[in-house]
């Protein structure tokens, strides 16, 4: 890539208004605005009274230098926003000396702009609140609780030349697959943020995982997001959770062949009780019943506290005639409480057809 000039520039973020603000002490508080970028506190705004319409006029311009030689360079830039943090100035009580402040909510400015070719552009950035703050119950007014930012430099950073022998790499996460259950908001929404660790040597590919959640939304979409990770993807560290939603969703699609295949991999690189449980339940629904009990004893090694590995235990001893091990393996897993209603069910019609491994027969 062609050098860029050492020669420093200024870049200037201006926040000009701020929209659907109020504050822990009412609708019209005094508020001020903080700019931060690269871990360095660029300035603070003037103290502005928020209207009782929640609109703020800041007109505060703060600014750093773009120098590559010798401070902020190019990967600054692209990597690292602009924090906005708005806080609140609380009403000075009797007798108190020091002015107390709470922070009411942050946004970020993205400035990968810059590295595009433009020298100016302007934006609203949504403000988040903070947990607690007042901003997690919005106005009733159209605008969303934001900021508009201005950002300016007194001529592009980079050339044409520059931009187009560049190797700038966009990442875009458009959708997230078996997110945890604590990410469910069981209160005002939250935002989150997913990072990505690209390295600057070598061919690895490092794909965005989000481990040990349940699965929600399309599962066509989900399964071929997970078919295509795995594609690629030798880590097996990394990879475990990935087998076993994948697993999932061909089981519940009945794609049986497709399962056993996937569980099987998973018990060659990592394997744990649930992926033996789930190559158990492929080969019995394959009718491989000796796969499916040598699968499912290896589960019930790693862990004979899960009811659904007795329960699996339970069918297999049911349809091969093994009385005695059917009705011990379906009283551990009453013992444990079987959650799956579905799998009860089958299991008590096929101890009604053969005409044991029930002990209250």
């Amino acid at each position: 890539m062609e050098q860029v000039p050492s020669i420093g520039r200024l870049v200037q973020i201006t926040v000009t208004e701020g929209y659907d603000l109020k504050g822990f002490k009412g609708d019209t508080p005094v508020t001020f605005i903080r700019v931060e970028f690269n871990q360095v506190v660029l300035g603070d705004s003037a103290k502005i009274t928020v209207s009782p319409e929640g609109s703020a006029k800041y007109n505060f311009t703060s600014s750093f230098e773009f120098n590559p030689e010798g401070g902020i360079s190019l990967d600054d830039l692209a990597r690292k926003p602009v924090f906005l943090t708005v806080t609140e100035v609380l009403p000075k009580e009797k007798k108190q000396k020091e002015e107390k402040t709470l922070i009411l909510g942050q946004a970020v400015v993205d400035l990968l702009p810059l590295l595009e070719g433009q020298s100016s552009f302007q934006t609203t950035v949504p403000l988040h609140p903070v947990q607690g703050s007042p901003l997690e119950t919005p106005r009733s007014s159209a605008k969303q609780c934001s900021l508009e930012v201005k950002v300016l430099v007194a001529e592009p950073l980079l050339t044409t030349a520059q931009i187009s022998g560049g190797n700038l790499l966009k990442v875009t996460l458009e959708a997230a697959y078996s997110v945890p259950e604590s990410f469910i908001p069981t209160g005002p929404g939250q935002k989150y943020m997913v990072g990505l660790q690209v390295p600057s040597l070598g061919e690895k590919d490092y794909p965005i995982l989000f481990k040990n959640g349940t699965l929600n939304g399309n599962h066509s979409e989900a399964k071929a997001c997970y078919e295509r990770t795995i594609s690629f993807v030798v880590d097996a560290s990394e990879m475990h959770f990935i087998f076993l939603r994948l697993g999932l969703i061909y089981l519940e699609e009945k794609e049986y062949e497709k399962a056993k295949k996937t569980y099987m991999e998973a018990c060659k690189r990592s394997p744990s009780c649930l992926t033996w449980l789930g190559l158990g339940i492929a080969c019995y629904r394959l009718e491989e019943l000796t796969e499916a009990e040598d699968a499912l004893s290896e589960a019930n090694a790693l862990n004979n506290y899960n009811a659904e590995v007795w329960a699996y235990l339970a069918l297999v001893c049911l349809k091969v005639g093994r009385q005695l091990e059917a009705e011990q393996a379906y009283k551990y897993m009453i013992k444990l409480k079987l959650k799956d209603e579905a799998l009860l069910a089958e299991i008590h019609t096929l101890q009604e057809t053969v005409g044991f491994g029930n002990p209250s027969f």
